[in-house]
């Protein structure tokens, strides 16, 4: 028995800025800094193929319990990272 596993997904992102005069520059700016977010993602994603390809859905679930404890850890006291909007 062979496999090839394929995922697809669709991410549907919409923004609707009402403000006369500023829609379009706001709208605009929001949909390319999503792009901007989810193409850097998705090429970590990628890169770290190596790192959670064979995985089991226990060690994604312990995967993802150690990253939110890090996480939340950051967030009470850690520095501002990542992504902000006057990139």
């Amino acid at each position: 028995d062979t496999v090839s596993p394929v995922m697809t997904c669709y991410k549907l992102v919409t923004v609707e800025f009402k403000w006369f005069g500023l829609q379009n520059k706001v709208e605009s700016f929001i949909q390319k800094t999503e792009r901007r977010i989810f193409l850097n993602f998705h090429r970590q994603v990628f890169c770290w193929i190596d790192r959670w390809y064979g995985l089991t859905i226990e060690d994604i679930r312990e995967l993802e319990d150690k990253t939110k404890k890090e996480l939340d850890e950051l967030r009470i006291k850690g520095m501002v990272k990542g992504t902000q909007g006057d990139e």
